[in-house]
């Protein structure tokens, strides 16, 4: 990528007015992956419990991997989620 086309995709916040930064936040900030995963751990030891509890726990380890790409104002704060084409490398 050359530096035309950084500076093409480079966007200014609306606020301040400054170049905004590309970033990969967690989706699921905070102790709830740990919470749904610990409960579904829980929940797996009783015998129909294990119907519940398997899907806790997959869904407490998708919420404590997932990533989310959000476009950041160094300056004031501001963001907003971006929508990203995954590029697939040959």
């Amino acid at each position: 990528m050359n530096m035309a086309e950084k500076i093409r995709d480079a966007v200014d916040c609306r606020h301040c007015q400054s170049p905004m930064e590309i970033i990969k936040t967690k989706k699921y900030p905070g102790r709830w992956p740990l919470v749904v995963m610990v409960l579904g751990v829980f929940c797996s030891l009783f015998f129909f419990g294990a119907l519940i509890g398997i899907p806790m726990l997959l869904l407490g380890i998708y919420m404590a991997t997932a990533k989310e790409v959000i476009s950041l104002c160094p300056n004031c704060g501001h963001y907003f989620k971006v929508w990203v084409k995954e590029e697939v490398s040959e």
